[in-house]
């Protein structure tokens, strides 16, 4: 279980969209429970936003801060390995935090990452919001979402992550009403945060047992092959 430094991170890092292998040579070992914040994010938002964002999260504690991150922690070539271990980088960190881009309701992974944490156990109160975007058709798109028209880079993940939906819900669309309430009160949530006294904005949830979620793992997800 690898975790990234967040002082480590450059904005220039997060600019290009590719992985860097050089990135995961910055990376710490961790505990289960011991990282700040899981960073779920599209690929294809802007990375100089996603960077501010990770900053405004962090506040002055930036660089006591660690944080999965995708492009960082796991191996990129291996994506059947990442799979099956996304709900133990879910249960090893204290929050989700969500950078919500324009792109990020119609990625898959992305929405999966919300799904499973919140499966596991993992409380809405641990979720934190980030807006890369505050316009209209961000929240618009988040209300029509749709699992069924999602994307992933590769077809072979898309219908995998189907498979996870439709045995867990039978079909897309109590899943989609799912996540559009989850999306719905996160993005009122993230509204409400700038009136929050600078300091107290970001504290760390109470740490949620890793063990305790884990043991929800195999009743809906699937393993490597």
């Amino acid at each position: 279980f690898r975790a990234q430094p967040l002082h480590t991170l450059s904005r220039e890092n997060l600019l290009e969209n590719k992985p860097d292998p050089k990135l995961h040579e910055k990376t710490v070992s961790a505990t289960l429970g011991a990282v700040d914040a899981f960073v779920s994010h599209s690929w294809s938002d802007e990375g100089g936003a996603k960077f501010d964002a990770l900053h405004e999260w962090a506040g002055e504690g930036a660089d006591k801060k660690l944080v999965w991150l995708d492009k960082a922690c796991i191996d990129q070539l291996n994506i059947d390995a990442s799979l099956a271990c996304l709900p133990i980088f879910l249960a090893g960190c204290r929050q989700l935090l969500i950078l919500l881009g324009p792109t990020y309701p119609s990625r898959l992974w992305c929405v999966m990452e919300l799904f499973v944490y919140v499966r596991m156990g993992g409380t809405r109160a641990d979720i934190v919001v980030k807006l890369l975007d505050e316009t209209t058709d961000l929240a618009q798109s988040l209300a029509r979402f749709d699992a069924g028209k999602a994307k992933c880079f590769l077809d072979r993940d898309k219908q995998k992550l189907w498979a996870v939906i439709e045995a867990s819900f039978g079909t897309f669309h109590p899943f989609n009403k799912l996540v559009r309430g989850i999306f719905a009160e996160q993005l009122v949530e993230s509204t409400k945060s700038p009136t929050v006294p600078k300091g107290k904005r970001h504290q760390v949830a109470p740490e949620n047992p890793p063990l305790q979620r884990l043991k929800m793992r195999s009743y809906f997800w699937p393993t490597a092959e």
